[in-house]
């Protein structure tokens, strides 16, 4: 009877170990947050320029004037179709995956989480208070200038591709 109990836990332990192991955390980092979240930033990039291109400004908005009427509806159209769906979904991947965020841990509020990088924060920041400004004009007619209260950080994208090289050295 000892010998057959000995004899099914070695099988048991020998089919656990011949399983597959799932995908590495490097890995898991690289395919749901990180080559993702790179792929939104440069659509979002190439967005911009389009738009940019469309309506033949060096800039989304003048500087040197207002937009007419017309301008403003297709910048409205424009933000609320393509560039706030979009904010939305990068803001969702960094929270939803955030445990995946390469570094050390955060203290405070988010303890044991990892920390994230400044330019990550900059966006969350950046559609926060884009979001909040525009729904207030939407719905209670405040004004506002129809950009965000921060900038869109510009060296997000380049520190996305460095920390997908460094990633994907690790994973080798």
């Amino acid at each position: 009877m000892r010998m057959r109990t000995l004899l099914a836990g070695l099988i048991v332990i020998a089919g656990c170990a011949s399983e597959p192991a799932g995908p590495s955390r490097t890995q898991r980092q690289l395919d749901e947050l990180y080559r993702p979240l790179l792929a939104l930033v440069e659509e979002s990039r190439v967005s911009y320029l389009e738009f940019k291109k469309k309506e033949g400004r060096e800039e989304l908005l003048p500087t040197n004037r207002t937009l007419t009427d017309e301008e403003l509806k297709r910048y409205v159209d424009h933000i609320e179709k393509d560039m706030f769906p979009r904010n939305e979904r990068m803001c969702a991947l960094i929270r939803s995956k955030r445990d995946l965020v390469d570094g050390p841990s955060s203290a405070g509020p988010t303890e044991g989480k990892p920390a994230l990088p400044a330019s990550w924060q900059a966006l969350l920041e950046h559609q926060d208070g884009w979001r909040e400004d525009h729904e207030k004009w939407r719905k209670e007619g405040v004004a506002y200038p129809f950009h965000a209260r921060t900038s869109f950080p510009r060296t997000l994208e380049k520190e996305l591709r460095a920390s997908i090289g460094e990633l994907e050295k690790r994973n080798q």
